[in-house]
């Protein structure tokens, strides 16, 4: 029986979509935004409880191309934004920075993972930070790079030379570094062995790589240095090949590999 009633209710699903015409542009059902008004209703002994849909008090403009699958089809932003464009891009995110799945969005499946590797690239380039919304700014003495154990909060107190457990003193310096050692070992990730490197020392500038924009981790993708011959250059792949077909409003064109 549940069957058929699933059955019946697809199939009339599918009818009202044939006979609305070009209007109904998507066979998933689309995201219900109006403003609902609770009524109370009393008929004898039973009260009815009922949200009745009302019309938005801000009269919405109307969409360039009605007949698009989703919002960025309908206004025609198909190939005309990317990473850069935070204000399009934070509709479609949670407060903590995650995407917002379709049934909510309304996008199509092709817009919506273009939407996605364009936050992502966004999140690497620092435009859109991680919890941008209902994130707390760490504390001046707190490691935002130290990640502790569950139920445990390591915290630095600016103070003058302090004792270490095993007996011997250790300034703020060597306090962070044995902190930060003891929560990687805590977090299942490999200690930082690298030597400190001595005051006044200047290191050699490294060239500056649009690492965000690369399609994996900024950790896991490490600089081609040894690029070979002019004519026969090894790049390093960068953006997504889903934006290709953006937009190019400059003389230079979209650079997938640098």
């Amino acid at each position: 029986m549940a069957a058929l009633s699933a059955l019946v209710s697809g199939c009339g699903r599918l009818l009202r979509g044939l006979l609305a015409g070009p209007a109904a542009t998507s066979w998933a059902r689309p995201p219900d935004r109006g403003f609902r008004e609770v009524v109370e209703i009393q008929k004898g002994k039973t009260t009815i409880i009922e949200g009745r849909i009302t019309e938005s008090p801000r009269e919405s403009p109307n969409p360039p191309n009605p007949s698009g699958q989703c919002p960025i089809c309908r206004w025609n932003l198909k190939h005309k934004y990317g990473y850069e464009d935070v204000l399009l891009l934070s509709q479609f995110i949670r407060p903590h920075g995650g995407m917002l799945p379709r049934k909510i969005t309304g996008l199509c499946q092709e817009e919506h993972r273009k939407i996605e590797e364009c936050v992502k690239m966004a999140h690497r380039a620092g435009r859109i930070p991680l919890g941008a919304v209902g994130a707390t700014p760490p504390s001046p003495h707190q490691l935002p790079h130290v990640v502790a154990p569950p139920g445990r909060v390591f915290i630095i107190i600016p103070s003058v030379p302090t004792f270490h457990p095993l007996g011997f003193p250790c300034g703020p310096r060597e306090l962070q570094r044995e902190l930060q050692r003891r929560s990687s070992l805590h977090s299942g990730l490999l200690p930082n062995h690298r030597p400190l490197l001595p005051e006044g020392f200047v290191p050699k500038k490294k060239p500056q790589l649009n690492r965000y924009l690369t399609r994996w981790s900024r950790r896991s993708v490490k600089p081609i240095y040894n690029k070979g011959h002019r004519w026969n250059k090894v790049r390093m792949a960068v953006g997504s090949p889903l934006l290709k077909d953006n937009v190019c409003y400059s003389r230079k064109p979209l650079v997938l590999y640098q």
